[in-house]
Parts: structure tokens; C-alpha cells; sequence
């Protein structure tokens, strides 16, 4: 059955900090990230709608879009990032950190 939401859970030791921690910073990147978006779209708009090319306003919605797409990037590669160190430095001891080294399959 479904079971009401009755709050978040009880950090109970590391594993549970760092995945509410990840979980608030998923939430972060997804809001990050629809603002970038957003702001491309906003001054793609405006960079059609405006006049001549000649338009100073025109040339300044063309940089914010350049420089939205920049910013995009680097939020989604400082997300890729802190997604590689902490699969690197997984704590769960169930989980192995690093790949084992049995390359033979013993019975």
C-alpha cells in the first residue's frame, strides 16, 4: 500500500547525511539549471525580436546568450564533478569502492 509522507528521515550515521545532502544538492542543480534555461530562452527571444544587427541591445542579448550557455556548462560539469567524487569516496561497506582485482571466477 501507499504510505503517507511523514517527513524526511532520521540521519542515522554518514551514508544518510551525505544522500540528504545530495538530495537537497539535486534539488539545487535542477532549479540552477531551469534558471540558465530559462535566461538562454528569455534572451533568444529578445535577440530575434530586436531590430538591425547593428542594435546595441541586440548584441547584449547575444553575449547573455553566450554567456548563459557558459554558465550552463559549468553548473552541469560542477555537477558531474561532485557526482565522481562521491561515487569515489562511497562509504557503504556493503558497496565496493574500488573495482576488484578477481579476474578469475572461483567457485
Amino acid at each position: 500500500m501507499y504510505q503517507m509522507y511523514q517527513g524526511l528521515m532520521p540521519v542515522r550515521n554518514v551514508n544518510d547525511l551525505v544522500d540528504r545532502i545530495l538530495s537537497i544538492g539535486d534539488v539545487v542543480i535542477f532549479v540552477l539549471v531551469s534558471v540558465a534555461l530559462i535566461f538562454i530562452v528569455y534572451n533568444i527571444v529578445w535577440y530575434f525580436i530586436r531590430g538591425s544587427s547593428a542594435d546595441e541591445s541586440r548584441k547584449t542579448a547575444g553575449m547573455n546568450i553566450l554567456w548563459g550557455i557558459v554558465g550552463l556548462a559549468i553548473i552541469v560539469s560542477i555537477w558531474g564533478l561532485v557526482n565522481i567524487i562521491v561515487s569515489t569516496f562511497k562509504t557503504d561497506s556493503t558497496v565496493p569502492t574500488f573495482p576488484t582485482a578477481n579476474f578469475v571466477n572461483r567457485q
